[in-house]
């Protein structure tokens, strides 16, 4: 590869590592809301004595559990923001190094 694509290569996926990450950063009203309703609904839950559970059909029996269910959602857009932004850096590191 050329200089000048590893350059454009870079660009590309820092601003693709930012769009994610401000994305992710604008939905944070909506985690919260969506926060609140999963409290609203695990104490539904409780009362009717049924079971919350996660998307591999295991039941979650404590609130811990149900957060780290909602944690983990949002951690993979972080995830992949960070790591697009971390290839752009790469990629700019490889075409200032090369001659």
């Amino acid at each position: 590869m050329t200089k000048h694509t590893y350059e454009l290569a870079a660009s590309i996926c820092g601003f693709l590592g930012g769009l994610v990450l401000s994305l992710d950063a604008l939905f944070a009203v909506r985690r919260a809301r969506s926060e609140r309703g999963k409290e609203a609904v695990r104490d539904a839950v409780q009362k009717a004595k049924g079971v919350y559970v996660d998307d591999n059909d295991k039941v979650l029996t404590s609130a811990y559990a149900l957060q780290l269910l909602f944690a983990r959602r949002v951690a993979s857009a972080g995830r992949i923001g960070f790591g697009l932004i971390t290839l752009g850096f790469l990629m700019d590191l490889i075409s200032k190094c090369s001659p």
